[in-house]
């Protein structure tokens, strides 16, 4: 994620900041409705980072939100599989 952040802003001042910004309204979009993420199988369920090709991948474990990845679109699919 700060990897990405930097790629970001090298590309134009500030956008870093933005991709950043959009994560973390994904993550309390997740929070406050746990169920909104599309079913990935396994336990996962994911939502969009919007602007940017990301993902916020997370799972339910006792009710609590547990983010395993901030999974880029096309890079290593499914990579977080075996975090759960």
């Amino acid at each position: 994620m700060t990897e990405a952040a930097i790629y970001y802003d090298g590309a134009r001042s500030g956008l870093g900041a933005d991709l950043l910004d959009d994560i973390q309204y994904a993550i309390s979009a997740v929070r406050r409705q746990p169920e909104v993420g599309t079913n990935l199988g396994y336990g996962f369920r994911r939502v969009l980072v919007r602007r940017f090709p990301f993902s916020v991948v997370y799972f339910l474990d006792d009710g609590e939100v547990v983010v395993a990845a901030i999974a880029h679109h096309r890079r290593r699919p499914r990579y977080w599989v075996e975090r759960a």
